[in-house]
């Protein structure tokens, strides 16, 4: 078994944990040269020359004048702006539904759930809703064909493509008249498990939904969120988010914890991992509390690593120490040094005055002209959204009567 060893934060690490009324102290950044300092405040000037407008979800507040409360708040408001609507989560709930009652109406004792982004409230606003139909006696293949045949038939998808050569067979489906799509995969329990682990975690942590959601845009607008291309999928950022939490020194002391706002959080999550955090020796585990292990003491770790030094990231699965989540990110190198970059950012900032209603998240952390952030303010302008009880085209019922033509009057010419 691995030798645990809790981290010390207090110890021997320059945790940004302090009050929330203090004025940034620039010994925090000694990790920041001067030439990086200035290059961030050159890549700054010349971005917010070019765009004068604030980011939609800022607000201005001009009673703050403490960054890092500042971005407190601004990191609330982009979670605000970036979550579902209540338009959003009845479209949402409805397709849900369709999907249930058509696997009912096939297997009447099937078991239909959903897990994913979308269960743990941290999905993207154009993604896909993860659907989970359990006691199916078919096979996947079978299963997804039925589906398939009984949704187009009833003319309730425009759209549909199976999957049954993937590790994990699945059908994707689009919606006839909302658009919205869906995975479904048939007898597979293990998503709606880690699903329900996360947002138990949320609950026991809730400062972890606010920089999830912040830290799923800074990793997908760099092209890092997806696990089959070495990043960092949604749900090993998850863990990586958690064991930073419940190592942190605002878990232990009250008082630290009461003077520990999110942009705090924000700002030690990118020194550990991207400074203090030794990839090379230590493993992360998530179970009875959070702990760190040392590689070399067991095997368990190593199994994913391409040789020579490279950097590896090493996360023992929640549910048991025969899974290593962290192996297919091959890119924690680059991770690392994103998360370096964000360090270097946050330095930058909370120690250069800024006007009141500036962002401190863009434009060195966020794109705000991002097509997924952009498409985002253009949906909410144009609420309410399409609902699925909709008809996607108008009956002749729905159509109004035209006017009765005027009779042409004959010419006595």
């Amino acid at each position: 078994a691995p030798k645990a060893k809790h981290l010390d934060f207090e110890s021997g690490h320059d945790f940004m944990a302090v009050k929330a009324s203090r004025v940034f102290d620039r010994q925090d950044t000694k990790e920041v040269s001067d030439s990086k300092a200035a290059l961030l405040a050159s890549v700054a000037s010349t971005m917010s020359s070019s765009s004068s407008a604030p980011p939609p979800w800022v607000r201005p507040r001009p009673e703050l004048t403490n960054s890092v409360l500042r971005l407190h708040e601004e990191l609330l408001d982009f979670a605000k702006f970036m979550g579902p609507t209540q338009e959003e989560e009845t479209a949402r709930e409805a397709w849900v539904q369709c999907i249930s009652d058509n696997c009912k109406a096939i297997w009447p004792d099937c078991e239909v759930g959903i897990f994913g982004s979308y269960s743990t409230g941290l999905c993207l606003p154009n993604g896909d809703v993860d659907v989970s139909v359990l006691n199916v006696p078919d096979r996947p293949v079978t299963a997804m064909k039925k589906l398939a045949d009984r949704m187009l038939s009833r003319n309730e998808v425009s759209w549909l493509e199976t999957i049954d050569s993937a590790k994990v067979p699945v059908v994707k489906l689009r919606q006839q008249t909302s658009g919205l799509r869906a995975d479904v995969v048939f007898n597979q329990p293990d998503g709606v498990k880690t699903s329900k682990f996360v947002k138990d975690r949320c609950k026991e942590y809730p400062q972890m939904k606010v920089l999830l959601i912040f830290l799923k845009y800074f990793l997908m607008q760099r092209g890092l969120h997806e696990t089959f291309t070495g990043g960092m999928g949604s749900y090993l950022l998850s863990n990586v988010v958690l064991h930073f939490m419940q190592q942190h020194p605002s878990k232990k002391k009250p008082q630290t914890y009461a003077a520990t706002s999110l942009g705090h959080l924000l700002y030690d999550f990118f020194k550990y991992y991207g400074i203090d955090f030794s990839y090379q020796t230590k493993g992360i585990s998530v179970r009875n509390g959070g702990c760190t292990f040392f590689k070399g003491d067991t095997s368990f770790g190593f199994s994913n690593r391409r040789g020579g030094d490279r950097l590896s990231l090493c996360l023992e699965s929640p549910f048991g120490d025969s899974v290593d989540l962290g192996g297919p990110c091959f890119r924690i190198g680059v991770l690392k040094n994103l998360f370096m970059h964000g360090l270097s950012c946050l330095s930058h900032l909370f120690s250069s005055p800024e006007e009141e209603y500036a962002s401190l998240l863009c434009p060195l952390l966020l794109d705000p002209t991002h097509p997924v952030i952009a498409s985002r303010e253009r949906l909410l302008m144009s609420q309410p959204a399409a609902l699925p009880s909709f008809s996607r085209f108008p009956t002749k019922e729905s159509l109004p009567e035209e006017p009765p033509r005027k009779k042409r009057r004959k010419s006595t010419d």
